[in-house]
């Protein structure tokens, strides 16, 4: 059970608009009052270390004590992050510049540092190139990434300029999709969420999902309006519905069609021996969720998150037996409770 002080702290932090969004988000899915739910999410917080948005995400409301104990919640997930990751050495994941320098042989693109890059050397790069990614270096959940078009330009000069204004020093040639992974949404690099786990050298797989976006966006994270799926790491296969970050459910993609369970993902085997082999080059972090896309010729990596939280493994479509995952990491880590 969390400590006194540590429920205090996560109370001083508490937004209060976006508590009031999830009580009624409850009592819109399940009918309970919105006191009802205040004072359980409370207990939630003081039994299980659960914060309001881990009640709703993993539909708390709908569970009882023993089935809620299952859960890798906001404060397990602090424990789990202090035991695997160093606060200290985690810059080769969080600047992204870095990763790139340090993963290169796994990213099966070409990158360049806009930071340090001349007009000449950004022609270069350009050369032959309808469209680059270019991201700022230290955004998280999707933010600060963008799709630049060579034709939405006056010039190569005129791109050069925008992304100096805009502090877009990540630069990436554009990835070519396996074709079964742009069917779930074309205009999208979809990658697969690996979660990786290394106890005593040995990688554990804690989870894989897989992330798509919508509409005319083209990036695959929930939070710029993408959806997401569980996928099982043995089969390959997405076996559960989506979700998106409204907690909205969704059988098949809004926009292709595509029916989600049942639907097989290319090359998955090939990705976690990737991911595994990549989970030993920096020794010191140990807990982290690579996203992963799928080329014709093979899986490459996009980054690599050294926190990479709860949501995307335990929503409510994800566990129907609504069994979460901190047996698993109890087990691994030989934690007793």
């Amino acid at each position: 059970m969390p400590s006194i002080k540590y429920v205090a702290r996560v109370l001083s932090g508490v937004r209060w608009g976006k508590m009031s969004q999830m009580l009624e988000t409850v009592r819109r899915k399940s009918g309970h009052g919105k006191a009802r739910t205040f004072f359980d999410m409370g207990w939630c917080a003081l039994r299980y270390g659960a914060g309001y948005y881990d009640y709703v995400m993993f539909g708390f409301y709908q569970m009882n004590g023993k089935q809620r104990d299952t859960y890798l919640t906001r404060m397990r997930n602090k424990k789990v992050q202090d035991l695997m990751n160093p606060p200290d050495a985690t810059d080769e994941f969080d600047d992204k510049l870095v990763f790139n320098r340090l993963f290169a042989s796994y990213l099966r693109r070409r990158t360049l540092d806009g930071s340090t890059a001349t007009r000449e050397e950004f022609a270069a790069f350009m050369d032959g190139q309808d469209a680059i990614f270019a991201k700022i270096n230290h955004g998280d959940c999707g933010r600060g990434v963008e799709k630049l078009c060579r034709k939405d330009f006056a010039g190569v000069d005129a791109m050069y300029d925008y992304i100096k204004a805009h502090d877009l020093v990540v630069l990436e040639h554009v990835l070519p999709q396996h074709e079964e992974m742009a069917r779930l949404h074309p205009q999208s690099v979809n990658c697969m969420r690996i979660v990786t786990d290394r106890v005593d050298d040995q990688v554990h797989i804690a989870y894989i999902s897989v992330k798509m976006g919508r509409g005319e966006g083209v990036c695959d994270n929930s939070g710029q309006g993408g959806v997401l799926c569980r996928v099982d790491p043995d089969s390959g296969r997405i076996v559960s519905d989506a979700s998106d970050d409204y907690f909205n459910v969704y059988d098949r993609h809004p926009d292709t069609g595509i029916v989600f369970k049942g639907y097989q993902l290319p090359m998955v085997p090939e990705a976690i021996a990737m991911v595994k082999e990549a989970a030993l080059v920096v020794p010191s972090v140990r807990h982290v969720g690579w996203d992963v896309a799928i080329t014709p010729e093979g899986p490459a990596l996009i980054e690599g998150n050294d926190f990479p939280g709860t949501d995307l493994c335990q929503l409510v479509p994800f566990c129907p037996d609504k069994t979460g995952l901190w047996p698993y990491y109890k087990k691994i880590l030989g934690l007793k409770k």
